[in-house]
């Protein structure tokens, strides 16, 4: 037979229990500062930020930021699926969640529509995140159509850049001349003459003038090669 507990035991039982209270509060009250806080770093935000729900593909919830980007109420957004937005095909929107969800990829490049039907390059940061006992996708969305932009013609440049240099390192190669003429034959065939071909494969100018053999062989009466020489 067990015997009652003292009046001590009993009190010490209440304080524990006023204790565990208490630290549930604080503990309660700590979720509820973090949820507000991190609440209010999705809505003023000035990055387009996603909730999605990895499971349905739903988007959950937009911040402002992405309506504004997006062009489509809040509520048209979150009646969307990412799906819907992504350009990719939906098997593939699928692949690229799974990784994201078991947190093996964080950043990812893609294609977005936007409500009036214009698509733009962005750079996509998503990672999981509990809400309400249910793992979500946190997306963050930057447009970097710009970049692109920029990128695609740097690389036109680069082209164009190499094949300048490919024309100018022609020169450098074996170079068919007559021996008599001096005319080079370039690669269609066709016979030029030495400035020609030169000036149209490099940013070489020519300014004419004479020598002294042959000043001294065309004008032998005159006294310019003499000059010439002498220079």
């Amino acid at each position: 037979m067990t015997s009652k507990p003292t009046y001590e035991e009993l009190a010490q039982r209440v304080r524990q229990l006023e204790q565990d209270a208490e630290k549930r509060i604080q503990i309660e009250a700590a979720l509820q500062e973090s949820e507000e806080r991190h609440r209010s770093l999705f809505q003023n935000n000035h990055a387009a930020m996603l909730l999605i729900d990895p499971d349905s593909a739903n988007i959950i919830d937009a911040n402002p930021a992405a309506v504004t980007f997006y062009g489509w109420t809040h509520k048209e957004l979150t009646q969307k699926k990412i799906t819907d937005i992504n350009t990719l095909s939906r098997g593939q929107v699928w692949q690229e969640m799974e990784l994201a969800k078991a947190e093996q990829r964080r950043q990812f490049n893609f294609r977005h529509r936007l409500a009036t039907g214009e698509t733009l390059d962005v750079e996509v940061y998503s990672g999981p995140i509990i809400i309400n006992g249910k793992k979500l996708l946190y997306s963050i969305v930057h447009d970097i159509s710009s970049r692109k932009r920029a990128e695609k013609a740097l690389m036109l440049e680069k082209n164009k850049l190499q094949e300048a240099l490919a024309k100018i390192k022609t020169l450098s190669g074996m170079l068919p001349i007559c021996s008599n003429c001096k005319k080079i034959r370039d690669d269609k065939g066709y016979w030029n003459q030495i400035e020609v071909y030169i000036r149209e494969h490099s940013d070489a100018k020519f300014s004419h003038g004479i020598c002294p053999e042959c000043a001294k062989k065309l004008y032998p009466d005159l006294s310019i090669y003499d000059d010439l020489a002498e220079s």
